[in-house]
């Protein structure tokens, strides 16, 4: 059974102003519903109209290049993004698929290697700097006269020789062709330190954990608290080339970034690294 109640004039009026009311919240609603999707899908439009932002060039680069290259990145504004460590561990990474646009090593053996298995560009692949081999000792040390390997163990009086590893590292293969070459390597091989790469090596004598230690001209001058203390002949070692190569599968940037490295000689020779003449026929392949 129902019951009704009539309402009086007053008690209309407030129903009828309140039913309005809820009328218009609800279209207000609607329409708001509608503007919010308006807006988000034209910013999803306008999202995809903008270009996108390219990713950073990855460089992977021998560590006694570091100084350098990241000098060139900042003052040149490269894109670039620099991974630095051994050459042979570089290679085996790079071997792996680790992912790399631009490779720069400090031993043309370990880059014929990747060349052998596939992964450069063809006709990528140029020397971008070269560099010297020295002996080491804190910036305070003395000059050295070294005639023999007893002039070495004179001065490491029982430490170590700091050098990288003789069979992989690219510092430490050209350390043990030119300690082999005068002799002296069997006397000395006792008294290595080797380490990883080279910039561990050059670590070691700047924090006087070793007395000496064979780097590059270039690890001395990024590094105060060393200095070269001999000079080996160039003549008595392989020459010290960088080379360089882009990946096969190298992104968009990269040739132009590998460019820009190879023609910051300024920099380079600042930092002690040794030009390499644009006439020489060896430069690239």
């Amino acid at each position: 059974m129902a019951i009704f109640c009539p309402l009086s004039p007053s008690a209309q009026v407030q129903n009828a102003q309140a039913v309005l009311a809820g009328s218009r919240r609800f279209r207000d609603s609607r329409d708001m519903g509608g503007m919010r999707h308006f807006i988000s899908l034209g910013i999803a439009l306008l999202a995809l109209a903008l270009p996108l932002r390219a990713e950073p060039v990855v460089i992977f680069a021998a560590s006694s290049l570091k100084t350098v290259l990241d000098e060139v990145i900042e003052e040149k504004d490269l894109d670039a993004v620099a991974v630095y460590g051994g050459s042979a561990a570089l290679a085996r990474q790079i071997a792996q698929g680790a992912e790399a646009d631009v490779i720069i090593l400090a031993h043309k053996d370990w880059m014929n290697w990747l060349d052998a298995e596939g992964v450069l560009a063809s006709a990528s692949r140029c020397d971008v700097a070269g560099n010297a081999l020295v002996l080491a000792g804190a910036n305070t040390a003395p000059d050295l006269d070294v005639l023999s390997e007893v002039d070495v163990l004179n001065v490491l009086k029982g430490g170590r020789l700091a050098v990288g590893q003789l069979r992989s590292v690219p510092a430490g293969q050209y350390t043990a062709a030119y300690l082999e070459g005068q002799g002296w390597l069997a006397a000395l091989r006792p008294h290595l330190a080797e380490a990883s790469n080279v910039r561990l090596a050059l670590a070691l004598v700047a924090r006087q954990e070793a007395p000496l230690g064979f780097v590059y001209a270039s690890d001395v001058v990024a590094e105060p608290r060393v200095r070269r203390v001999f000079t080996p002949k160039q003549s008595d070692y392989p020459l010290i080339r960088y080379p360089s190569a882009l990946a096969k599968d190298a992104r968009d940037g990269a040739e132009i970034a590998l460019q820009t490295i190879a023609n910051s000689h300024a920099i380079f020779s600042r930092n002690g690294f040794l030009q390499i003449s644009q006439d020489d026929e060896s430069r690239c392949r």
